[in-house]
């Protein structure tokens, strides 16, 4: 998606914010890092639908929106909506 997106096609994504300790090292996820990332989001263009525990988001966005994503320093990662399952649709609930 981030080398050929396709134009217009939207995707949902989990962006887990990084941890930042007092020293700038690896810490806690803290509600004003999850504020500021949330900012860079809209700014980027794309939508925080969702706050997820362990200083997760659920995002909306186009492909083209990706590469923009990807330069926000504090964000640890980004996955596909499928590839994680912190929406409570694991198997035992059913």
């Amino acid at each position: 998606m981030r080398e050929d997106p396709v134009e217009g096609e939207e995707l949902t994504v989990i962006v887990r914010v990084a941890a930042q300790g007092p020293d700038g090292g690896v810490g806690e996820v803290t509600d004003q890092v999850i504020e500021t990332v949330t900012d860079e989001i809209a700014q980027a263009g794309a939508t925080v639908e969702d706050e997820l525990r362990f200083g997760t988001l659920r995002v909306r966005l186009t492909q083209e929106q990706i590469d923009e994503l990807c330069s926000i320093s504090d964000i640890a990662s980004i996955e596909t909506d499928n590839t994680i399952g912190l929406g409570g649709d694991s198997g035992e609930d059913r």
